[in-house]
């Protein structure tokens, strides 16, 4: 027996995320093929990801459904046209809330102390990720692991100095796309003092400096920040709820 024809889905897709995922999946539940078109937009601070990158985010993101999905770029349209008896249907699939709120349709409580991006930097090992997942539940946000990041959409991308910049940068316009959705929690070392002043210039994140008395050496590089807007101090008997409360806490008496 035959397939049948496919469904087609057109996007920017920048970041392709849970929603678009969720969307797409309610067709490919049903066994039924689709095509996902991606929109070929420039690199942008709107659009951070190049085609290759959302491509790869697409074919990870729905690698288990195999030959059912098919990828492709299209031109950066700016319409879509149809006449009278074009022999295919055209939907709008409603979405329940929870896929709503995950497209970034959702309410933020009042009660939740919320900044866009929230940067907790310091040296490897220092406990930025210990903090990250104990702070994400308690203001709603999402986090950006640099280890995550790194074995996904950054893979392959190395650690010299001038690569060290171009993945924060990078990192920086991810987060700042994402923030459009709820706030964000970007874990990364950003080691280099210049490159953390060229990502305030950019996104004007929360500088969280997480310091613990590390050593710093040439393959693991760090630049104390000068005037990072809160330090938190680590150490082995440090409780990472208590320190989550102390950035609640600071997050509260922003203006």
């Amino acid at each position: 027996m035959s397939q049948s024809k496919p469904s087609i889905f057109i996007g920017r897709w920048q970041p392709f995320h849970a929603g678009h995922k969720k969307l797409i999946e309610t067709v490919l539940k049903n066994g039924k093929p689709v095509v996902v078109a991606i929109r070929d937009t420039e690199v942008s601070e709107k659009d951070p990801y190049s085609t290759a990158e959302r491509w790869t985010m697409i074919q990870k993101e729905l690698a288990e459904y195999g030959t059912l999905v098919k990828i492709i770029v299209i031109p950066d349209i700016d319409e879509v046209c149809y006449g009278r008896d074009v022999g295919y249907n055209v939907r709008q699939i409603e979405l329940d809330k929870e896929t709503e709120n995950i497209s970034g349709t959702k309410t933020r409580e009042e009660s939740k102390p919320t900044h866009d991006i929230i940067w907790l930097t310091g040296q490897s090992g220092a406990g930025k990720s210990t903090l990250a997942d104990e702070l994400a539940p308690r203001i709603g946000a999402v986090i950006l692991d640099n280890d995550e990041i790194r074995e996904s959409v950054a893979e392959g991308t190395g650690f010299s100095p001038e690569e060290r910049k171009a993945h924060n940068i990078r990192v920086a316009r991810f987060a700042h796309s994402m923030a459009k959705r709820s706030p964000v929690i970007v874990s990364v070392i950003a080691p280099f003092e210049e490159t953390r002043q060229e990502i305030t210039k950019l996104i004007k994140p929360i500088w969280i400096h997480i310091k613990r008395d590390l050593p710093s050496t040439s393959d693991r590089p760090y630049e104390e920040p000068k005037s990072p807007d809160m330090v938190i101090e680590v150490s082995e008997a440090t409780n990472p709820r208590e320190s989550a409360e102390k950035v609640i806490e600071f997050l509260r008496n922003q203006p």
